[in-house]
């Protein structure tokens, strides 16, 4: 996970990436889907008592993954990584496949896992919809962060910078193959998402290998990063998909994660926090340009009293005791419900303009108010068309005049 935007450094490398924010940024059109209609449509309370996700198993990955050492691209606690994700997922019922990749002079392997309902025939399956959950397994080779001036130089144990979302990805490959789901799923383990000035290789080279039919059939992009932090606290991401992450927060409250309203245990807790809203490149910034509706579920403030990009991010204190099976479990059940209920594909019909306000409510000001008539596949006007156009064009040129200043 990158650093947040203006606090980068890497000379024209941050330029050209805070540009590309930019330009994301300023293409978040309205998001495809209803969450009134997905909510209503389903009993999302019932659903919830058909939950297996396990958070204690979750949280014993951590220990075993951080017990390998730092994962860094190359080396070979990453290998032995990749080997037990093969093997455990084979187990499962999924198909491996290991991608090799060459970036910024960094040999990378991503760790592909798909699984199909077993009851449909080879001209049905074909045929379907794909959801992507995503994390990334490799872990941080300095510790740039740490209070320690002499360890800033030292690889990171990666708990829950890394192997908690690994840890959850896991799980749910144990469990999906017993859910009733009639959509293709892909569990993407990217490499080389954390090297020093180097970020999201691994998913870029994932995205940039996309057939046109891969990108028009995918669903939905999840993913998963510093989520274990046993001060959990999720917020509403930019960029992202506006509506999967509507359909995130209501998941929370349902599952009793929110102080706004009872969940369907009658409980409440804070770890939604609806109001808040941050930014950040990760991952899911490659799918998202390609126009896959794509979310990113992370907790940016790693400890208690924790500042976003502060706390334990990024130093030799991202250790296994800071990761929780609870917190695991959240946001594990919250990714299982949101399958079991489809809030990862009902996404159809374009939001209305109220709901698109609210959404940005206490957002970063980068953030431009949503067109009413676009699609998250895009806009398909050319009238629509036109207006991003210049509106990227505009925001380019800004952005590459005071950023060039900022560089320099």
């Amino acid at each position: 996970m990158l650093s947040p935007l203006g606090t980068q450094s890497g000379g024209q490398k941050r330029l050209i990436g805070v540009v590309f924010v930019c330009l994301l940024l300023s293409n978040i059109t309205s998001a495809s889907g209803n969450d009134d209609n997905w909510a209503n449509s389903v009993d999302i309370c019932q659903k919830t008592s058909e939950l297996q996700f396990n958070g204690t198993l979750a949280n014993q990955s951590v220990t075993w993954q951080t017990e390998l050492g730092p994962r860094l691209p190359g080396s070979n606690a990453s290998l032995a990584l990749r080997d037990s994700l093969t093997e455990n997922l084979t187990t499962y019922g999924w198909d491996v496949e290991l991608s090799s990749h060459i970036s910024h002079e960094i040999e990378l392997t991503n760790v592909i896992a798909t699984w199909k309902p077993q009851n449909l025939s080879q001209n049905e399956t074909d045929d379907l919809g794909r959801i992507v959950l995503s994390a990334h397994y490799d872990t941080r080779n300095i510790a740039n962060k740490d209070s320690n001036v002499s360890l800033q130089n030292t690889p990171i144990l990666g708990a829950n910078d890394g192997a908690s979302g690994v840890a959850a990805l896991v799980e749910l490959g144990r469990i999906i193959p017993s859910m009733d789901l009639n959509n293709e799923i892909m569990l993407l383990f990217s490499d080389a998402e954390d090297q020093g000035d180097n970020y999201t290789l691994g998913a870029e080279a994932w995205a940039d290998n996309l057939s046109q039919e891969e990108i028009n059939r995918t669903e939905s992009f999840i993913l998963l990063d510093m989520i274990g932090d046993a001060d959990l606290q999720l917020t509403k991401i930019i960029p992202s998909t506006p509506i999967l992450t509507e359909n995130m927060m209501i998941l929370g409250q349902k599952l009793g994660l929110s102080n706004q309203t009872d969940g369907c245990n009658g409980q409440r807790s804070d770890v939604m926090q609806s109001n808040q809203s941050l930014t950040v490149l990760d991952d899911h910034v490659h799918p998202f340009s390609l126009g896959i509706p794509s979310l990113d579920i992370i907790d940016l403030a790693y400890g208690v009293n924790a500042t976003p990009f502060g706390g334990y991010w990024h130093t030799t204190q991202d250790t296994a005791d800071k990761v929780s099976a609870e917190s695991l479990e959240s946001v594990g059940r919250i990714v299982e419900l949101g399958l079991l209920t489809g809030a990862w594909t009902t996404i159809d019909t374009p939001l209305e303009q109220s709901e698109q306000s609210e959404l940005s409510n206490n957002s970063e000001p980068e953030q431009q108010q949503p067109i009413e008539e676009a699609t998250n596949k895009g806009a398909d006007s050319s009238k629509l068309l036109a207006v991003l156009s210049f509106s990227v064009l505009a925001i380019s040129l800004v952005s590459l005049f005071f950023l060039k200043r900022f560089v320099e």
